[in-house]
């Protein structure tokens, strides 16, 4: 399955007013959600928010980056699209840049810091692994088949 998605993956608790900080918008509570609805089809002004006491995974509008370089934490932002083989990734920690890399159809733009990414890996499969470490997935059931709550811009 291809994916388009976009995201940010922070490690340690957070609350809404760090993510409306983080994103510059207030957010207002409208339903829950399902990963597989999240990945299929996503209505425009929203974010999705999976959180546990160790981490938060926000998917936000495909397409929008937002500066993350002050956030004072660990913080992994990230856009995947199969679709048209783009793939953005870049990770802070305490405002400090560890690792930044893009790249579109075969050829990378940008490739900066070390670590993380390696060489031939999909970057979708340590999008995951990273989810699993921010937010210690110790779930009896796989993120994909928890609730998301999902928020209008």
């Amino acid at each position: 399955m291809g994916y388009n998605i976009a995201g940010l993956l922070i490690k340690g608790k957070t609350d809404q007013k760090i993510i409306e900080d983080l994103i510059g918008s207030r957010i207002i509570f409208s339903e829950e959600t399902v990963f597989e609805d999240i990945s299929s089809f996503r209505e425009d002004h929203t974010i999705d928010i999976l959180q546990t006491q160790t981490g938060t995974l926000i998917f936000t509008e495909f397409g929008t980056l937002y500066d993350i370089s002050n956030f004072d934490g660990e913080i992994i932002q990230f856009i995947i699209s199969d679709i048209s083989d783009t793939y953005y990734f870049e990770k802070f920690i305490r405002g400090k840049l560890e690792r930044k890399y893009i790249s579109s159809q075969g050829e990378i733009s940008e490739d900066e810091g070390t670590g993380i990414i390696k060489e031939d890996e999909d970057l979708i499969d340590l999008i995951w692994q990273q989810t699993d470490d921010f937010l210690q997935n110790n779930f009896t059931e796989t993120m994909f088949d928890l609730k998301f709550k999902r928020y209008q811009l």
